[in-house]
């Protein structure tokens, strides 16, 4: 017995030591700033409007017979404004929700990027939202975030790794919750079977952000069974893979998301919207 519970605090505070290390090397990563650019939400000689533009690409995904998870789902929409383009998703699943938005340039370049977190089965008006503004424009990656307690925090982003970010320095793509946030990707890499590409990388999709050199690569076209159609097959960060239509439009993944229409599986409950995102005047 004594040998055991040895055995069991040596195994505990290996793990402490490894999170203790790991949550140092993610503050090292997010430097505390007294103070960040304050530009303000993207206008026109920036990347776009926040008015209405033309559709440039629409999704509604589900998570199909095959995925681990069945209860996922999203929605995105992509326009072209009077000098760029414009991304918003909503992807929501039992325990939390996201509501993302993110403006380029006209070369689809991200230059500034929203994240709101909340917590679906929340009794609070907001969700206990987590919302998150990430500016772009100056070159550095500056995060504003508003926890769930109203605490506000400045932080720098730095690259993660030991890879050499390509020439420019600035970030070339943005990787959302949800899989249409490639979409934007896709449209700006377009590459044809075989091709691959470098960019810097800033993943939001996670509690803790990373800014890292990802590789975006297109494998060559196959026929999907179960979605009755040809397919481009794109796999980024070399282990992640999407589908796309011939418009570089993200339909699905290797894990399963498919076409909503295409899902035969029982809608899943809709989720609280609380009160709807507000990228303009939050955090």
């Amino acid at each position: 017995m004594r040998a055991s519970l040895l055995r069991r605090a040596i195994v505990v505070a290996a793990l402490s030591a490894l999170m203790v290390t790991t949550l140092s090397g993610c503050r090292r990563k997010h430097v505390p700033v007294e103070s960040e650019p304050e530009l303000g939400y993207p206008t026109c000689g920036d990347a776009g409007a926040a008015g209405l533009g033309a559709a440039v690409a629409h999704g509604r995904l589900r998570a199909g017979p095959i995925s681990a998870d069945r209860n996922v789902a999203e929605v995105f929409d992509l326009v072209r404004t009077a000098c760029g383009f414009t991304f918003r998703s909503r992807q929501e699943w039992p325990l939390a929700i996201a509501d993302v938005e993110v403006h380029y340039d006209a070369a689809y370049a991200p230059i500034w990027a929203w994240k709101r977190l909340t917590i679906a089965a929340s009794q609070r008006p907001d969700g206990n939202a987590d919302i998150r503004r990430y500016e772009l424009r100056t070159g550095d990656v500056f995060i504003k975030r508003r926890d769930a307690a109203g605490e506000i925090t400045l932080q720098r982003l730095l690259p993660s790794g030991r890879m050499q970010a390509p020439a420019g320095g600035h970030v070339g793509a943005v990787v959302t919750p949800g899989r249409g946030g490639i979409t934007p990707w896709l449209k700006r890499a377009h590459l044809p079977v075989g091709g691959k590409t470098q960019d810097l990388v800033l993943n939001f999709r996670d509690m803790i952000e990373a800014l890292e050199v990802g590789t975006l690569e297109r494998m060559p076209d196959q026929v999907q069974e179960d979605m009755g159609r040809t397919v481009r097959v794109y796999t980024f960060f070399g282990k992640e893979t999407v589908f796309a239509d011939e418009n570089d439009v993200v339909i699905g993944d290797l894990a399963g998301m498919r076409p909503a229409e295409s899902v035969t599986l029982p809608e899943p409950a809709a989720l609280p919207t609380f009160g709807g995102p507000d990228p303009m005047h939050t955090p």
